[in-house]
């Protein structure tokens, strides 16, 4: 299959997809992963042989966020996640099949040459964490064998983007750290063979230093976060630069809005650029890999890979499946690897125009694409904006409002409560840098009437900075992340503690 990942029809591909989880359910993940042997063991999860139909995949449970927390009952939390055969387990769970593979491997290659092939096969080498807005990060692994396929989800990036060895050059400006966006990037670089400089981001080189490596280098893709690349370009810009090499722009980490692409696309031809194309990429730490857009045509969609995991659209509300097209949360089911394997994972995105199997526009391949409008469950807040009860509010829609007004260079919520009271109601503050030749008292207007229709809210209070004061703010040059939305609210604990002092 994964010679012909990108040319499928849907119910051949669905149905090779179920034969693939059977395997995965048999011969990895109901013997050798804690957690799900223990939701078998209590007839939780049905036997892979009682899978007969696609439609199927709704007898297996949800494995959400809380399950890969510890808890007071297991303080494994995600180590309960990783695969972990031993010699009783390769005994006593296997299917006879694989066992007879198992034995065969033996007498070939002797026990010793065995052990040594299951370590580094089974045995973690690598680590990511999540990288959220929380205070806890939640660890994945990843093995030897999980690498090799982080490298094959990197050749297949490289291709959809359209990059070659013999004429690209890429410059990153992903931030040097333990988590997916970085190490996806290196893997596109290793298995496409296309020369690729990662700096690190501004954290480990500095702005100034980047922008001097794209002068001299002259890249023709440049990746990163939407965010920290807008700021360089502008920056860029503002020095005079000429990057007239640059044909694509790949971002990734968080959203990125159709005005931030126009934008980017504006200043790249100021400064020489001829059509340059801007790319999404999507991905999230529990898969372990990343999905990209097309340039061929504009909002192609992420371009899944069908054989190495399912997405599925549900209900947020019921968890029922939706039909392609309609919009709902991706949950996530891994068909290969070992480390931390998830089988129907809540993610908490919401897609908009979810998964169609259409043939894609851009690039005519034939295979799942998933919308690239995607807005986060976690974004959306409990308020106490009155004394009379809690107001649930879509900051996604805030988000929108604010990533797509053309008066704003930069911005950051603020969530605080009144008098820093933990007992008061929660009080919202906008703080933004204007756009050049920006007239305050409109936009002002222009943001309160749009999140008052939109969200039913009004901010209680828009405070203007200058660029450089915004930058620091959200953490431009510092943070993993641009910190966006800032929760400053005391807890109702913190000030019980207060008061026993």
């Amino acid at each position: 299959m994964r010679s012909r990942w990108d040319e499928c029809e849907p119910k051949e591909t669905k149905r090779y997809q179920l034969r693939l989880l059977k395997r995965f359910l048999r011969d990895q993940v109901l013997p050798f992963s804690p957690h799900y042997r223990r939701l078998f063991d209590a007839g939780k999860i049905p036997d892979w042989q009682d899978l007969k139909d696609p439609s199927d995949l709704t007898r297996l449970p949800f494995t959400t966020k809380e399950d890969l927390l510890p808890s007071i009952d297991r303080d494994t939390g995600p180590r309960d996640f990783i695969l972990q055969p031993s010699k009783e387990l390769i005994q006593q769970r296997l299917a006879l099949s694989t066992k007879l593979k198992f034995l065969t491997r033996k007498l070939l290659r002797g026990q010793e040459q065995l052990q040594q092939e299951l370590l580094r096969e089974y045995n973690p080498s690598q680590i990511f964490f999540t990288t959220g807005r929380s205070a806890s990060s939640i660890p994945f692994f990843l093995t030897p064998y999980d690498q090799a396929l982080l490298r094959e989800t990197g050749r297949r990036i490289v291709r959809v983007l359209g990059l070659t060895p013999q004429e690209d050059k890429v410059l990153s400006f992903f931030p040097y750290a333990p988590h997916l966006a970085f190490w996806q990037v290196a893997s596109c670089a290793e298995a496409g063979g296309v020369l690729t400089l990662n700096t690190g981001g501004g954290r480990a080189m500095g702005g100034s230093r980047i922008l001097d490596l794209m002068q001299r280098m002259q890249p023709t893709a440049i990746v990163g976060m939407p965010g920290y690349a807008y700021h360089l370009l502008r920056s860029a810009h503002a020095r005079g630069a000429k990057l007239h090499s640059i044909k694509k722009v790949a971002l990734g980490g968080e959203a990125v809005s159709p005005h931030l692409k126009s934008k980017i696309i504006g200043l790249l031809e100021e400064m020489g650029a001829e059509n340059p194309k801007v790319a999404s990429v999507f991905g999230f730490t529990e898969a372990r890999q990343c999905w990209a857009e097309c340039t061929g045509a504009d909002n192609t969609g992420f371009h899944l890979s069908p054989d190495l995991s399912i997405m599925e659209i549900v209900d947020p509300e019921s968890g029922e499946i939706l039909p392609d097209g309609e919009s709902g949360e991706l949950v996530y089911t891994t068909l290969d690897g070992r480390g931390s394997a998830l089988i129907r994972y809540r993610t908490g995105d919401l897609i908009e125009g979810g998964i169609t199997w259409d043939r894609c526009p851009g690039c005519s391949r034939r295979l799942p694409r998933m919308s690239s409008i995607v807005r986060r469950v976690s974004n959306v807040k409990n308020l106490e904006l009155s004394k009379i009860k809690g107001t649930y509010v879509n900051f996604n829609t805030l988000i929108e409002i604010l990533d797509n007004e053309t008066g704003i260079e930069e911005w950051q919520i603020a969530i605080s409560k009144a008098d820093n009271d933990p007992f008061e109601v929660d009080e919202l503050n906008l703080h933004l840098a204007m756009s050049k030749g920006a007239e305050f008292a409109g936009l002002h207007d222009r943001i309160q009437r749009r999140a008052k229709t939109a969200a039913e809210i009004q901010f209680n209070g828009i405070h203007v900075h200058n660029l450089d004061e915004m930058l620091n703010r959200v953490g431009m040059e510092t943070e993993t992340k641009e910190q966006r939305i800032l929760d400053l609210r005391p807890s109702q604990t913190d000030a019980d503690a207060e008061a026993v002092k």
